[in-house]
């Protein structure tokens, strides 16, 4: 069966346990790996049985511009979670990764969690 891979998807939220960074903001980068509850989609090749990747995307865009977290974590859960309950898939992995940490020595955070139907 299909693996699904949305990368580099760049979203702007308010998250932070700092109060600068929720103020300011900042961009985050998802990248998401979906399994599909059939292969359907592999042999009629029709939307309508496929994961819709602008749905998808206004999904992630959703629940990381329109809510506010202190932690990635969460931040990731409620996308891995938001995404299994509206779409036909039996796994999503979330990964969501934050550049501007403040540190000289640059680097960045990258949190991933993973969901299934039980």
């Amino acid at each position: 069966m299909a693996t699904i891979r949305l990368e580099g998807l760049s979203v702007f939220g308010h998250h932070g346990a700092r109060p600068y960074e929720k103020e300011a903001g900042q961009r985050l980068e998802v990248d998401l790996e979906l399994e599909p509850m059939d292969a359907r989609a592999e042999s009629s090749d029709r939307l309508p049985d496929a994961v819709d990747y602008d749905h998808l995307y206004r999904t992630v865009r959703e629940v990381v511009e329109q809510r506010s977290f202190h932690l990635l974590e969460a931040l990731a859960a409620t996308t891995a979670e938001t995404i299994l309950s509206r779409f036909e898939v039996r796994r999503v992995r979330v990964r969501i990764a934050k550049q501007n940490l403040g540190w000289t020595t640059g680097g960045r955070a990258i949190i991933e969690v993973v969901r299934e139907r039980g």
